[in-house]
């Protein structure tokens, strides 16, 4: 319960600490907007971490139409589940901010270093078991969610992944990049926005979205 309510206040971060860094012999690396990190179907023996920066993971369709499925945040592993099953990456990896750091650590060392320490292996579970909810909820609002409930639930989890769930902020998400995450068409997005601003649901400042 502790461990939980510690993970809660850090918004479910998995953080990095110098005794796990200079156990595990991390190394730190820079990469820049536009790189690919990871392709499709790619295998790593290392584990990655974003210490700095934005990262988004998309897959393409067959006719090349880009599907984002979401953007990584400082302070998260990325791929780790396929990384830990020793899997294909499910989805290409790509800078989106001007930079990033990256911490890379070698598989068997980090999983070595978790079992020595149960409340880190704690924290990493706890970390991969939310993203696996945060997908759920994803497939479920393209399934059954109308277009509204579909971009109302991706605005409420920016919100609440950068912490300021009781207060209007700023969406940094563009209408390509919701339409990407959505499933919907760009066409709908915009539409579907502008009658949300007219109900009062969301405000429009110089094109930024706010709720």
């Amino acid at each position: 319960m502790v461990y939980l309510k510690e993970l809660q206040r850090y918004n479910m971060k998995f953080l990095l600490d110098d005794d796990l860094i200079s156990t595990t012999k991390a190394e730190s690396k820079r990469y820049y907007k536009g790189d690919i990190i990871l392709h499709e179907g790619d295998r790593s023996q290392c584990f990655f971490y974003l210490k700095h920066g934005e990262l988004s993971v998309f897959n393409l369709t067959e006719k090349g139409k880009e599907l984002l499925q979401h953007k990584v945040k400082e302070g998260h592993f990325f791929a780790e589940p396929a990384i830990l099953l020793n899997e294909p990456v499910p989805g290409n990896i790509e800078v989106c901010s001007d930079k990033v750091e990256i911490i890379k650590i070698e598989r068997e060392r980090l999983i070595a270093y978790l079992k020595e320490h149960p409340e880190k292996l704690f924290e990493f579970t706890v970390s991969i078991a939310k993203k696996s909810i945060k997908k759920s909820h994803l497939l479920k609002q393209i399934v059954l969610f109308n277009p509204e409930d579909r971009i109302l639930l991706q605005l409420r989890d920016f919100k609440s992944e950068n912490g300021c769930d009781g207060e209007k902020i700023m969406i940094n998400y563009t209408r390509k990049e919701l339409s990407h995450m959505t499933g919907l068409r760009i066409e709908t997005v915009i539409r579907t926005i502008k009658k949300m601003e007219k109900e009062g649901k969301l405000e429009i400042v110089n094109g930024k979205i706010f709720i």
